[in-house]
Parts: C-alpha cells; structure tokens; sequence
C-alpha cells in the first residue's frame, strides 16, 4: 500500500476518535446542565409556592385587620372601599407579578376591571386626589410597595 493512503487513514481515524471524544465530552456537559436547569426550575417552583402561600397568610391577617375596622365604622367610605380593593387583590397581584411576569399595575388593573365594580380608574383617581405618600408607594409599582401601601391605607382606616 501506499504510504499517502496509509497516513490518511490514520489521519482519519484519529480525526473521527477526536471528533468523537470531543462529542462525549458536550454530551456530558448537556447532561450537567440539563441535572442543573432541572434542579433549580425545582428550587424556583418552591419558593414561588413559598412566596404564594406567605401571600395568602398575609393578605389572611390584612383582611382579619380590615374587617376589625370595617365593624367599627368609619367615616371615610372611599378609604374603606379603596382598602378593601387593594386587600382583596392582594393575592392575585403577588401571584400575577410573581409567576405570571405581570408588573403590580398591570396585575391590579386586570383584578379590578374584571372582578370588582369600582375598576382600575377610579382606584387611580382616587390616589391621585390622596397623600403624597401613597401615591409614592403606588407609583414605585414594586410588590413592596404595593404591601406597604395596604399596610399605610390599613393604617389609615385605624387612625379615622
């Protein structure tokens, strides 16, 4: 045999054991990466269940807290009603900016026009006509924000 057809096909065969080892090698990073992407896809949906579930215990105190309120009487009814608003949603808001990817606003907004008769605007109007304070902690549009303002409007209620 010819030495040329020899030594390419040995180059060959080494091409082909390199191609291959090399193929191992990314199949095994896949694999790693694929163990790690499922590992943590089952860390977030549990700390996302963590999250939901603090949500309703906290919206459960809020709305005890509301109510207390609400027996006692006030007479502010646009606090009350707008309070009651905020707590309401306050679950649906933390799940839909949460797990759904929606901003507060857009989460409030869509709970308010679809499942109350006061609606999106007029919540809106009313903070616009309301303290300097809350419409900071509405405007920031954070989930923090979002729980301090039931919390200031809460506090609000306790103190007419």
């Amino acid at each position: 045999m010819n030495i040329t057809l020899v030594s390419g096909i040995v180059v060959g065969i080494f091409i082909m054991a390199l191609l291959y080892v090399r193929g191992e090698n990314y199949r095994k990073e896949l694999e790693r990466t694929k163990a790690l992407y499922n590992k943590v896809n089952r860390e977030t949906r549990y700390l996302t269940d963590v999250v939901l579930e603090l949500a309703k215990e906290e919206q459960r105190v809020l709305l005890e807290r509301f109510n207390r309120f609400k027996q006692r009487g006030t007479s502010n009814i646009e606090l009350l009603k707008f309070t009651s608003l905020l707590i309401e949603a306050y679950e649906v808001v933390i799940s839909e900016a949460t797990v759904g990817h929606k901003t507060v606003h857009e989460a409030f907004k869509e709970y308010a026009n679809n499942n109350t008769n006061i609606g999106f605007e007029e919540f809106n109007n009313y903070l616009i006509q309301t303290s300097a304070n809350k419409r900071q902690y509405w405007a920031k549009n954070t989930l923090h924000d979002y729980i301090d303002l039931c919390k200031v409007m809460l506090d609000e209620l306790e103190l007419s």
